[in-house]
């Protein structure tokens, strides 16, 4: 295998709207003469950005500080952190109201948020009797521009999890899953767990009491049912469906697909936005002209069969890219002999179709009453009972796993502090003499 894209032809990073560039970056990094260009096309609006960005994830920090840190109520601590403008607004309204006008919003900020979270930048329509909030919120917008400094581990991001788990000195219960929770008399809750299966036979499963259990996975698919006495069930939120491809193939991206002329070489990164007349639709339909969210070139690849280069390329859709879709991109000729992406084998070497609910539609997060109209910001509890805590309510004000790895932060301090307090009091169940931040008999 061969690392690194520096010697294949094309731009850096091109975004599209379907018709033509709206803005093209020629290396990795942004030359003196790329910035006088975006200086040029946006005038102040990428450093104006930049500040807004900052003073933006500046007020987020300060919830792991104290005093906001643990917190115990999500909707509280973002009004104490003076978040309430950036999550109730749409990406479209916060950044107009705090000076940042121009094509910057569509070409550059709606770029990163259609790739990040699938969603675009703008727009609050108001109908009478009814609020359409169709697109992503204030806050979003600035955490996909927050990008400066980004790492990833080597062979692979998972290693960080891991490496926790192993760290907490946990019964790891692997190929497990837990149906149930229910509250004990004894102030416990019993968990009901047994092996993973497709079925719906529960007769395998079994129950162990816990004192504290963390549901750390979004409960509308956790497929966990917890006992109708908990005080708190999380709320049903709309997740986006995105479609992530792999594959190989021997292929350059086409110009002509991009409209470019020919000889010139495509970007190796393509972002995309909409063309400036197009509104932006609901859902799924929001990917728009372009029809798909973003197409990079992950690096240069060796076939095993063949000992031939190719190019591995990912692909970002709201839906699985046809044969049609793949033939153009790549500028193939009609294919001959099919295989699974409908093109032929020497054309694409290898596909890998993954389909996931990868983060909720992250739209401005207020609700109405009918009694009382005044529009009110809102977040999922944390507590959903005495000691059964929720981690993945994060989810629906920022959706990262950098957050909800927080929020696990936030919520084991939630713990043991109770447990402290109930130790200083002597009020510990059975005589403990130390908080146990987890279950002992496991984790799933």
């Amino acid at each position: 295998m061969v690392s690194g894209t520096s010697e294949i032809p094309g731009a850096s990073l091109g975004v599209f709207d379907g018709i033509a560039f709206a803005f093209v970056q020629e290396t990795n990094s942004l030359t003196w003469w790329e910035s006088a260009k975006a200086l040029w096309k946006w005038g102040l609006a990428p450093i104006r950005c930049s500040a807004l960005r900052k003073t933006t994830v500046d007020r987020f920090d300060k919830m792991y500080d104290e005093p906001q840190f643990p917190f115990a109520s999500l909707t509280q601590v973002v009004t104490d952190v003076n978040l309430l403008d950036a999550t109730s607004t749409n990406g479209e309204q916060y950044i107009s109201e705090n000076g940042l006008t121009g094509s910057f919003g569509h070409d550059v900020i709606q770029a990163s948020t259609r790739v990040n979270y699938a969603q675009n930048v703008s727009q609050f329509v108001m109908i009478p009797q009814d609020l359409v909030l169709r697109h992503i919120n204030g806050l979003l917008a600035m955490v996909c521009m927050s990008t400066d400094g980004a790492k990833a581990v080597e062979n692979g991001n998972w290693q960080i999890f891991d490496e926790m788990i192993a760290k907490s000195n946990a019964t790891i219960r692997l190929s497990t899953e837990a149906s149930s929770v229910t509250q004990g008399k004894d102030g416990t809750y019993l968990l009901r767990y047994g092996p993973s299966t497709d079925s719906s036979d529960l007769a395998d499963h079994q129950a162990t009491a816990f004192d504290v259990v963390v549901l750390a996975a979004p409960h509308q698919f956790a497929n966990i049912t917890l006992d109708h006495n908990i005080a708190h069930i999380p709320e049903k939120i709309p997740y986006v469906q995105l479609h992530v491809t792999l594959l190989t193939s021997p292929h350059l991206l086409s110009p002509a697909f991009f409209n470019m002329p020919p000889g010139k070489a495509a970007p190796k990164t393509i972002l995309t936005t909409l063309p400036p007349s197009e509104e932006p639709q609901e859902g799924a339909a929001g990917v728009g002209t372009p029809g798909f969210f973003s197409v990079s070139l992950l690096r240069p690849v060796t076939n095993p069969k063949t000992g031939g280069q190719e190019y591995l390329y990912k692909i970002f859709s709201p839906a699985p890219p046809n044969s049609t879709f793949l033939t153009h991109l790549l500028g193939l000729k009609q294919p001959h002999r099919h295989m699974e992406s409908g093109t032929s084998e020497e054309d694409i070497s290898w596909i890998y179709r993954k389909v996931w609910d990868s983060y909720p539609y992250e739209v401005p997060r207020i609700i109405t009453d009918s009694v009382n109209p005044t529009l009110q910001v809102t977040f999922e509890e944390i507590r959903l009972d005495e000691n059964l805590y929720y981690t993945s309510g994060m989810d629906g004000f920022i959706s990262t796993m950098e957050t909800n790895a927080l929020m696990g932060m936030n919520v084991a301090r939630l713990i043991a502090d109770r447990w402290q307090a109930k130790m200083a009091k002597g009020t510990v169940r059975g005589g403990m003499e130390a908080p146990m931040l987890l279950p002992s008999e496991g984790v799933m």
